[in-house]
């Protein structure tokens, strides 16, 4: 979690915004509802302090969430994701303006987003859900032919080896030295 909350925002800019002509898009998949709005909180912080236009984010839970050291007042998902206009959160995320999506449990299936190329993990993931909620990424578009997956809990070996329960031909490409 200590890497997650010195993000810059996970390298989403310098490694996943510029792909797809500028419009690619990435997930942050959270082990909590709270976890998810600390998440929104410190990004939209970050992302206001350093000046960037273009990189909203959205965050994508159930129910409302009391966390006394983030506000006074319980979390929605309607109140933390202002200005939508009326759109449903695929829709808005269909769109220029959000580009990060944060997750906890929403969205790791039946999620069908294209322009999607990067993923953060902070959640144990297992079994059929593994390969579902990575699978997000798999959704063909244009140029797309890069995706990016940072994962601060799992083991690669054993994300591969869910994989392969599924899909036999399924192979790790490469792994990054975690330092980096």
């Amino acid at each position: 979690r200590d890497e997650l909350r010195q993000f810059r925002p996970f390298g989403f800019r310098e490694n996943v915004a510029g792909m797809l002509e500028g419009h690619a898009k990435a997930m942050v998949v959270t082990d909590s509802r709270k976890a998810a709005v600390r998440f929104k909180l410190a990004i939209d912080k970050y992302i206001e302090k350093q000046g960037y236009e273009g990189l909203g984010t959205l965050v994508a839970f159930s129910g409302s969430v009391d966390d006394p050291e983030s506000g006074p007042e319980p979390f929605t998902e309607s109140a933390m994701n202002p200005g939508l206009g009326g759109q449903s959160l695929r829709a808005a995320f269909s769109g220029n303006e959000f580009r990060i999506m944060l997750v906890a449990n929403k969205f790791q299936t039946g999620f069908d987003q294209p322009l999607l190329c990067g993923m953060y993990v902070d959640k144990r993931l297992a079994g059929i859900q593994a390969v579902q909620t990575l699978s997000r990424l798999n959704r063909a578009h244009p140029g797309k032919d890069t995706t990016y997956v940072v994962d601060f809990v799992n083991d690669p070996a054993e994300v591969l080896a869910e994989f392969k329960k599924y899909h036999t031909t399924a192979e790790l490409s490469a792994t990054t030295d975690p330092n980096l």
